[in-house]
């Protein structure tokens, strides 16, 4: 079987094929002699006629791994899975090989039909093998106590602050754990920041605003010692609303947000904006983060003391639901397998700094992760409903709740409304009964229920339909053959099928029917695959329209069928982009063809003929007057109904939610060979990550009726998890320092970068759970340490033995982000809204393409799209809004200086700082210093201040107009 194609093309991307893992030794069940005599005649020489060459022990090479020359090879299988499971051909997957389905054995030419039918009886009756061997394979290459004693799957360890030389200069423990690894390299720290400097940076840090002239005056009139005066400007700062505007922004980098779907078509997600506003409102109220990891993973599972509370919840769980996702995808359990894959691989780096997603087609290649704990946790996300099915499927949207008294009104009106509409059923059926034209006919649907005994030629139903993958079995629709029909759930794409084995009497043409029950859900593309005498005929139905015979039957055409040989037409779901029925299977021979054609034509005697009936008598006066007070009954009720409907109590809190929901039965799932969403491996129980729990780790106990995510949110959120905290403190220093105390805040693994401050890392780990995973406590204990003062000098000795500044012997300078460039331009400007949340899309429309930005709102509320972004936010390296990032990029561009100088934007807001600048009443020296401290935060130097007055001057009064300058 040369060139065998085992090796799936993956839609997953960068990982690389590892070789299954397991150990077998095979041994056969006490086989009967007929079954091994079976064996001998048909199944061994097909394997060494078509099959040894590429898949047996001599082999020059062995294509996918896969061994067919002895029992425990062909049992075992290769790196898509076992070849044969003995009993269960729908799990043979050199079965589906020799069918040509997925796999192609062989490769050029299919075997015929008789073989692959041997092939299917020698499964089904046990797959009798007498052929001797075994076949070893390493069960895994990852040693989880081994990868225990990496330094990120250790609990943090409570150390004392070292000792130091240089004693007057800690002020805090942080200080400490700093100065210590400079004395180790015989290096001390540069001097601290001017006042002017410092306030500036906390405005920044804190905020994302500058800092008002008169706010930098009160900071330099303070007459406290500096360390005093700065944690009043920390304080003050932690307390403003402008706080969870900054910060909440930072978490938004690492959720993915975004507005809108992403993909060729970038659908928008009209209400994203509760999420953003939920993350600002967290920061602002000082959430502690272990509760805001549990929202986020679980928040419609967690109990809830009010409807507020309840909202809340709802609106995290946004964090699962905002990923970029290509609703349009038709291949429904391929779309399912990306939405789990994306949020394993977020939650994996937002939360523990590791990259999850490599183990989905293999174990780790480099942390101590195996595939089966990556599919432990797809087995949560997949008891979670994320897509809403369609054609173009949509998010799950969670109604939020309304206050109690709200709740009272609104089921005080639904009262209403049954009662009344209950009175209105009773006049329309007193009018009726008084001889009126119903205004409303029900509808009889009738259900017919067809015995295949009933129908011409040869029927087969689905009962006798032999079915691969798990149908469901319904009689929701009224016309179907036999007792039900059956569905695919428009679920697992590519992994269901059922076979239709007919035989006929006698040999010759024969037309193929099949039966469904239509409906606007179905598949326009069912494949249906017809095996015949004269080969084989692949055609696809649609099933969303009504079959045009009987309302039950379409024609597939005719077939040539021999007396005696086994004729199969098989319907599958692969690549449908619907719900898949299977009902019957009809042949019909030509003969019993002749003889419907007969039947089907009327005869000339038999011609109905249209009867005249004689139309009732009018009504007497008196039921005339009886009719005519009914009608008037059900006007008045119609009204008062229309009214009381339009008069509906409205809420405060109405509106839905982007959200996730457990399904209704959760179940453990599958490895998935390789990464395919179609290749089964073995079941998996749900869980988490073995080698971040405690040894010797005891599987999670997750509740039966519900995903796990409760259990996996408590498992992160736990102080005894030893990844969770330092991945966030880590977030934190990166954000005040600008690079982390781990340089590669989303990968604490093997291969991120190591901690430059390990002790110090722990230590704030540390505290930060003890402080009860409060943010702001933990900012301001950094912001309040001498280190965070230090000033951006540089010292030539520390510069050559730490060029990177690593040791924190200064200050990094920094890049201002893109949203703080432009909060500060419309600030200088004096054009900034500081209103705050709500929805800011000014139009809401399908698709995000073009969007036309208009606002002049902080940066955190500017519609945040996939496919379209603010030109100020591209230029200035925003969030890669596709990936969790801890760290933005930070470019060196012409295009930035270029954007700065001629952007509509920036000459717009500078003609507006213009007029705000020439509205004082002041001398040209005192408005270009407060040019400079309004945009810079300090006054111009001497120089500067001569060559912008040398250019003032070098215009004439009527040279310019304010618009122009």
């Amino acid at each position: 079987m040369s060139g065998y194609p085992l090796t799936i093309v993956l839609r997953v991307g960068a990982c690389l094929v590892l070789a299954a893992a397991t150990s077998i030794t095979a041994s056969a069940a006490d086989p009967k002699p007929g079954d091994l005599d079976f064996f001998e005649k048909k199944i061994r020489p097909v394997l060494v006629k078509h099959c040894y060459k590429c898949h047996a022990v001599g082999a020059k090479k062995v294509q996918g791994k896969l061994l067919l020359d002895t029992r425990a090879g062909i049992r075992l299988g290769g790196e898509s899975g076992a070849a044969v499971t003995p009993g269960n051909p729908a799990k043979s997957l050199i079965l589906s090989a020799l069918r040509h389905d997925d796999l192609e054995m062989p490769p050029k030419n299919k075997l015929p039909a008789a073989i692959i039918a041997d092939f299917e009886k020698w499964i089904r009756s046990g797959a009798a093998d007498p052929r001797d061997g075994e076949v070893k394979r390493t069960a895994s290459t990852i040693d989880i106590e081994a990868g225990r004693k990496f330094w990120a799957f250790q609990l943090p360890r409570k150390t004392p602050p070292p000792k130091v030389s240089a004693t007057a200069w800690p002020e805090s423990a942080i200080d400490r754990y700093v100065l210590a690894r400079l004395e180790e390299r015989g290096l001390k720290p540069v001097a601290d920041a001017d006042r002017q400097t410092l306030i500036r940076r906390a405005y920044v840090t804190l905020i994302g605003l500058p800092p008002t002239p008169e706010q930098i005056d009160a900071f330099l009139q303070d007459k406290s010692p500096l360390p005093e005066a700065l944690a009043k400007v920390i304080d003050d700062l932690l307390a403003s609303n402008h706080f969870g505007e900054r910060w909440g922004r930072h978490w938004l980098d690492v959720a993915r947000f975004a507005e809108s779907s992403g993909g060729g078509r970038s659908l928008m997600f009209k209400d994203a904006w509760r999420f953003r506003d939920y993350a600002v409102r967290s920061f602002n109220t000082d959430k502690p983060i272990n509760k805001m990891i549990r929202e986020q993973i679980a928040g419609d599972l967690l109990p809830y003391d009010s409807p507020g509370q309840r909202a809340e919840q709802l609106i995290a769980t946004g964090f699962l639901a905002l990923g970029p996702t290509n609703y349009e995808q038709q291949n429904k359990s391929l779309l399912r397998m990306e939405v789990i894959d994306e949020q394993v691989d977020t939650v994996g780096r937002a939360f523990l700094g590791l990259t999850l997603g490599c183990a989905r087609c293999h174990d780790h290649k480099f942390d101590p992760i195996p595939t089966r704990d990556y599919y432990a946790l797809a087995g949560i996300f997949g008891s979670t409903q994320s897509l809403v099915p369609g054609n173009v499927s949509n998010p799950v949207m969670q109604p939020l709740p309304v206050s109690g008294a709200e709740l009272i009104a609104q089921q005080a009106h639904t009262r209403k409304i049954k009662a009344l509409s209950k009175q209105l059923a009773a006049a329309r059926a007193k009018f009726v009964a008084l001889g009126g034209k119903p205004t409303a006919p029900k509808k009889n649907v009738s259900r017919r229920k067809i015995s295949a005994a009933d129908l011409p030629g040869i029927v087969i139903d689905n009962a006798q339909a032999k079915l691969v993958g798990q149908w469901k079995r319904s009689t929701h629709s009224p016309l179907h053959v036999g007792a039900n029909y059956l569905h695919d759930s428009n679920q697992g794409q590519g992994t269901k099928s059922a076979v239709f084995s007919p035989k006929v009497p006698t040999g010759g043409m024969y037309e193929v029917r099949i039966s469904y029950a239509p409906g606007g859900n179905r598949a326009s593309n069912v494949p249906v695959t017809i095996d015949h005498q004269d080969g084989r005929a692949m055609l696809t139905v649609n099933q969303s329209q009504s079959p045009p015979i009987k309302g039950m039957f379409v024609s597939l055409g005719r077939f040539r069928f021999e007396a005696d040989n086994v004729a199969t037409i098989t319907v599958s779901n692969r690549g449908a982009n619907g719900h898949v029925i299977v009902d019957a299977v009809q042949l019909i021979s030509d003969r019993v063809a002749i003889e419907l054609a007969k039947k089907s034509t009327p005869k000339k005697s038999e011609t109905a003929k249209q009867e005249n009936v004689p139309l009732k008598k009018k009504e007497s006066a008196a039921g005339s007057q009886q009719l005519g007070q009914a009608a008037a009954s059900i006007k008045t009720l119609d009204q008062q109904l229309a009214a009381l409907k339009k008069n509906a109590p409205k809420s405060k809190a109405k509106g839905v939610a982007m959200s996730v929901k457990d399904v209704a039965k959760p179940v453990d799932g599958h490895v998935h060979i390789r990464g395919s969403f179609n290749n089964l491996g073995p079941i998996v129980p749900r869980g988490f990550l073995t080698v971040a729990m405690p040894a010797p780790a005891k599987p999670p106990v997750i509740r039966s009726n519900q995903s796990g995510r409760v259990e996996l949110a408590d498992w992160i959120a736990s102080e005894n998890n030893p990844l969770t905290a330092r991945v966030y403190v880590n977030r934190v220093w990166r954000h005040l320092f600008g690079a982390g105390l781990v340089p590669t805040p989303d990968n604490h693994g093997t291969m991120g970068r190591r901690p430059t401050h390990p002790r110090l890392l722990d230590h704030l780990a540390i505290r930060f759970v003890e402080d009860g995973w409060s943010t702001k406590r933990l900012i301001r204990r950094i912001m309040l340490s001498h280190v965070y003062r230090l000033s951006t000098q540089r010292d030539d000795k520390a510069f050559k033995a730490d060029d990177l500044n690593q040791l924190l012997w200064r200050a990094s300078r920094r890049r201002l982000d893109a949203e703080v460039i432009r909060d500060s331009v419309l600030s200088v400007s004096g054009q900034l809204d500081l209103t705050p949340g709500g929805r800011t899309i000014r139009k809401i429309s399908q698709y995000d393409l073009s969007y036309k930005f208009d606002t002049v709102r902080r940066s955190v509320y500017v519609p945040a799209f996939r496919n379209s972004i603010l030109e100020l936010f591209e230029v200035f390296d925003l969030a890669n809004p596709n990936l969790v990032v801890g760290h933005r990029n930070t470019s060196t561009l012409p295009t930035q200086a270029l954007y700065l100088m001629n952007s509509p934007f920036v000459i717009d807001q500078s003609r507006h700082a213009a007029k705000r600048l020439l509205s004082e009443k002041i001398a040209d020296d005192a408005r270009v210093t407060l040019a400079y401290r309004r945009t810079l935060g300090r006054p111009p130097t001497k120089d500067e201040l001569a060559l912008a007055l040398g250019y003032i001057k070098s215009f004439k009064p009527d040279d310019a107009s304010v618009d122009d300058s």
